[in-house]
């Protein structure tokens, strides 16, 4: 993880304008993966240009005094300095005359970056912006007399000749999608062993009129994978500063955050654009929350009840299908009509809609769920267990209860997960009733994202009982 001690210690808050890294930038990523950038014109005592780049948390950054090459050639100086809060993705300004950097600072240009390799001494990446499109590499020299100097080089210039702008504007094309236009980069990049991220954007162009009735009103936790699922990944709430203007973020609370920020600029995913945009992104999962906001960015009561099943050692798929049928009787006594469907991982999950007043607390559903849950492993606790300590779940379906948790999210219905069955990617995917109690081989319910939409043009939407009005909690 990247630190902003340095970067602070040479500042003071109360005479620049700078950000701090206060306002919430620990929550978009919990590892050292990147994906956006920025090239700020900075008029110090000097004219440079700062190149950033989104990484671990913050932004790692290099002075470049004559700025990014514009061809392959000699390399050019850049300066590594101090690692730069993620609000520094747009800042602009001017930095007070005798303060560190002072000077007026603008954003020269912006956009994402996909990296090739990333080491203490060469950095690789590919970097897709408006004025820049293009592979750079950053290294430290072999014999250097400060440890901060490295150098730039263009490795590719693009357009060089007739074919290579030809394969750029396919690997980089801009296209027109739900009225939106949207540039895509690296379409060739794998993403799953043998699938490139142009697959991923197809399967979510195609599944977009069944996934987004389930996404709507609901903020979206991102788990991204720049360098595809055998590379890091990290979860991303909040929307970014850099996002396009017309995607719709709603802030809503983050109480008990890990990073300790109170609330977060959430995406609501409602449009085939967003789909697609995400997906370029290497948004590969998409997780929400069991309440939606209003029109007005409130959010509401909880509007779903949900059961995550997860097995423990000595069990799988074919032991919680049997739980799950389980669920569904003692959902229906009480009149509550479920749902169901993989995980795309190692279980399943159980959706009822429900209504809650207004005035409702929003633990009922937990509540309710924790219940249902504990009755269950009183009966046989030889097979469930609704308490999470691992050393309980040997042999048992664990019934996780505590996703109904208003801070919690459970994977969409629809979305890709980060992993490979059979030589394509797994998708959580609604299942017919049918097939939970009637399954002998846990293989019949491991589908890929071709599998999922024969599927839909089959059933239609499997989950669509989760959408419909709720009943309320007995």
């Amino acid at each position: 993880m990247g630190e902003l001690d340095t970067y602070r210690a040479k500042r003071d808050p109360d005479r620049t304008p700078e950000p701090f890294g206060d306002a919430g930038s620990g929550e978009v990523a919990d590892t050292d993966a990147g994906g956006r950038f920025v090239v700020q014109e900075h008029h110090a005592r000097r004219l440079h240009y700062d190149v950033r780049l989104e990484r671990g948390g913050v932004l790692v950054c290099w002075a470049v005094p004559k700025g990014l090459p514009e061809s392959p050639g000699a390399p050019r100086l850049a300066v590594h300095t101090e690692d730069h809060p993620l609000e520094y993705l747009d800042f602009h300004g001017e930095i007070p005359k005798g303060e560190y950097g002072g000077g007026s600072m603008t954003v020269w240009d912006s956009g994402t970056y996909e990296t090739e390799k990333w080491s203490d001494d060469e950095v690789a990446v590919t970097l897709r912006g408006e004025r820049v499109d293009g592979r750079f590499v950053f290294f430290r020299p072999a014999r250097g007399d400060d440890p901060e100097d490295w150098l730039v080089t263009r490795r590719v210039e693009d357009g060089t000749t007739a074919k290579e702008r030809a394969a750029a504007n396919v690997q980089s094309p801009r296209v027109a999608v739900g009225g939106r236009t949207l540039k895509l980069s690296n379409l060739d990049k794998e993403l799953y062993p043998g699938t490139p991220k142009n697959a991923v954007i197809d399967y979510y162009a195609r599944v977009a009129d069944t996934l987004l009735p389930h996404l709507a009103g609901r903020p979206v936790t991102l788990r991204r994978f720049p360098d595809g699922i055998e590379g890091e990944s990290f979860y991303e709430k909040n929307a970014g500063r850099n996002a396009p203007s017309w995607l719709r973020s709603v802030v809503v609370p983050t109480p008990g955050s890990s990073r300790g920020s109170s609330s977060a600029s959430f995406l609501v995913v409602e449009e085939l654009a967003a789909l697609v945009y995400l997906a370029n992104l290497a948004v590969l999962e998409l997780h929400v929350p069991q309440w939606r906001v209003d029109a007005g960015d409130h959010p509401l009561p909880p509007d779903e009840l949900v059961f995550d099943l997860d097995p423990g050692p000595g069990t799988g798929l074919l032991e919680c299908a049997a739980v799950a049928a389980r669920i569904r009787a003692r959902l229906a006594d009480d009149g509550l009509v479920a749902c169901v469907k993989t995980s795309g991982s190692k279980g399943m999950q159980m959706t009822a809609p429900v209504a809650l007043p207004a005035d409702a607390d929003p633990s009922a559903t937990s509540g309710y769920a924790k219940r249902l849950a504990e009755a269950l492993a009183r009966e046989t606790p030889d097979r469930v267990t609704a308490v999470m300590a691992k050393d309980r779940r040997g042999g048992r379906v664990f019934v996780d209860w505590s996703q109904n948790n208003t801070s919690k999210t459970t994977v969409a219905p629809y979305s890709l997960r980060a992993r490979v069955a059979h030589g394509a990617p797994t998708v959580s995917t609604p299942l017919t009733w049918d097939e939970v109690e009637g399954c002998r081989d846990p293989e019949e319910l491991v589908f890929s994202p071709e599998a999922v939409l024969a599927r839909i043009a089959e059933h239609g939407d499997l989950y669509a009982s989760a959408l419909g009005d709720g009943a309320p909690l007995p």
